[in-house]
């Protein structure tokens, strides 16, 4: 989760006789300097997220006890302009918060903006100088998620670890920190860091490639209080990790066991959208079998159900003419779970 006041963002309560208030909570083009890289939003970034009528809420200062609107019950309305995302939300004058947001807009106390958001799509570009002297790093923010809108009392201050937490509430995202130098980086770090306590006590991790990763790192999560049914990690510190457990992913997909079929058809895709943001190729992009969904057949009499010959007739599996596929539903004793390359080896060792 990441939160952004933009410049130009601006609130106002509006007139007639229905109370709310109306602002613009993000714009396209101008450049935010965080300290440690500069950022825009390109246009469209919202697309997406309006197109598939992301349940938004709009909240005063990001706190969702202060709910103004939501645009699952259309009292907050969102739309996609030229100049960036508008938003509109009626208010309720028989709650406090509703009563006390519009009476502060009109007073002139509240004139910021602010929106929290995942990204799903960035781009990272680095600018040197004529003397190819390194000078600064830009993002562009180009789809995402969008979760929450609203008015703040306090704009981000990029130069305070409040300003800093403010920003990134739930630490910084490894699309972050796998693009900023790791002078920066530490120093990022150490300010958006909250206290070990609070951590330990609101999330659960699992310790992977010598990393405490929390569920939101993984493709697939069974329970999120149990870790033993977490599986395929990708969210790590370092671009390289990243891609290299993306990379296993897509090798080991087939193989997971115990999940839904939505679950993996989301995972599926989504590990698809991941490779294409890192920028790894998938030649095949239909989703594979797993090894839950492959049935077996018979009673134990070596036969299994494949989708090539010779297998499929007569469980000839050492002498398949696919020597890459990797069904698992052979029940040939000799079979292990082993690919039916491995398996050929087996069964002639064996004299099967």
């Amino acid at each position: 989760m990441e939160r952004r006041f933009i410049k130009g963002g601006q609130v106002r309560a509006k007139t007639g006789d229905k109370p709310g208030i109306s602002g613009v909570a993000a714009v396209y083009g101008p450049e935010y300097d965080l300290g440690y890289f500069s950022e825009k939003i390109a246009p469209g970034a919202f697309t997406r997220a309006l197109e598939e009528k992301q349940d938004v809420r709009c909240l005063f200062n990001h706190n969702p006890d202060n709910l103004l609107g939501r645009t699952k019950n259309r009292t907050l309305s969102l739309a996609d302009s030229s100049d960036g995302l508008q938003y509109d939300c009626d208010t309720d004058p028989e709650t406090s918060v509703g009563r006390d947001v519009v009476r502060m807009i009109e007073r002139g106390d509240l004139d910021g903006c602010s929106f929290a958001f995942v990204v799903r799509k960035d781009n990272w570009s680095d600018e040197f100088d004529g003397a190819g002297r390194y000078v600064r790093t830009v993002r562009t923010i180009e789809d995402l998620d969008l979760y929450d809108v609203g008015p703040v009392t306090y704009p981000a201050y990029t130069e305070t670890s409040v300003g800093i937490r403010s920003m990134w509430p739930e630490g910084l995202p490894a699309e972050v920190r796998s693009h900023l130098p790791a002078e920066k980086l530490a120093e990022l770090e150490q300010l958006a860091a909250r206290p070990a306590a609070a951590r330990a006590s609101s999330e659960t991790t699992k310790k992977v490639d010598g990393e405490d990763l929390t569920k939101d790192c993984f493709l697939l999560v069974g329970d999120p209080d149990k870790t033993a049914t977490w599986a395929l990690p990708w969210k790590f510190s370092t671009a390289e990790k990243t891609k290299e457990h993306l990379r296993d992913a897509l090798a080991r997909f087939n193989q997971v066991e115990g999940f839904s079929d939505e679950l993996l058809a989301k995972a599926w895709k989504k590990l698809l959208m991941l490779c294409d943001h890192y920028g790894i190729d998938v030649a095949e992009k239909e989703q594979p079998r797993s090894a839950r969904t492959i049935s077996m057949a018979g009673d134990g009499d070596g036969m299994c159900e494949c989708p090539c010959d010779p297998c499929n007739n007569d469980g000839d599996c050492e002498n398949c003419s696919h020597e890459d596929c990797d069904c698992q539903g052979c029940m040939c004793p000799n079979a292990q779970g082993r690919s039916l390359r491995l398996r050929a080896r087996a069964h002639i060792i064996a004299g099967a």
